[in-house]
């Protein structure tokens, strides 16, 4: 940088820069208070309230029709008593992993329609097919207090159905590719 007697001397903005950063360095490594409130530090991997890393929405219901679209998928008409909770196990054993549960109840006729629409299966035989056993590979869902399931699957969404119907699961699982 070239100046003259009559120019006032000025630092190089570079300085200010590596200033700037050396500060934010020391200040990452010191645990200090940010001496920057305009710029946010935020960590690589971000965690929502359920605790779930890389998660896109909290599993709450005011983000259950975005939960849903990640399925691809919708609840059968006439569900009530709706929960959302973090699939967690699976997220610990799978790198990048999350997931949701999704329980809730609704009459048989929506159960079968909801199977027609989002699997190869019909929904009009359903009491008839053979309970699902090997449910090893859902660890989110607590198994022992269903009777008579039957799992079946369509892209990211595991559905779990309850016999005699009423009462099922959605499992939505995703991870970055």
């Amino acid at each position: 940088m070239r100046h003259d007697k009559h120019t006032p001397m000025t630092h190089s903005p570079r300085r200010t820069i590596i200033a700037a950063a050396t500060a934010a360095v020391v200040v990452a490594l010191t645990g200090c208070a940010n001496p920057f409130p305009g710029i946010q530090f935020t960590p690589e991997e971000t965690t929502t309230p359920t605790g779930q890393a890389n998660a896109p929405y909290p599993a709450d219901l005011d983000h259950l029709d975005d939960i849903l679209a990640l399925g691809k998928t919708t609840l059968p008409e006439g569900a009530i008593n709706i929960t959302i909770t973090p699939a967690t196990k699976f997220a610990e054993s799978y790198p990048g992993g999350w997931g949701y549960v999704i329980a809730y109840h609704t009459q048989p006729q929506p159960i079968r329609d909801h199977i027609y629409t989002y699997t190869s299966r019909s929904g009009d035989g359903i009491e008839n097919y053979p309970d699902t056993e090997y449910l090893a590979y859902m660890k989110d869902i607590d198994f022992t207090a269903i009777q008579h399931p039957w799992v079946t699957g369509f892209g990211k969404v595991q559905l779990v159905v309850e016999r005699p119907l009423g009462r099922c699961w959605l499992l939505i699982r995703g991870a970055p590719r």
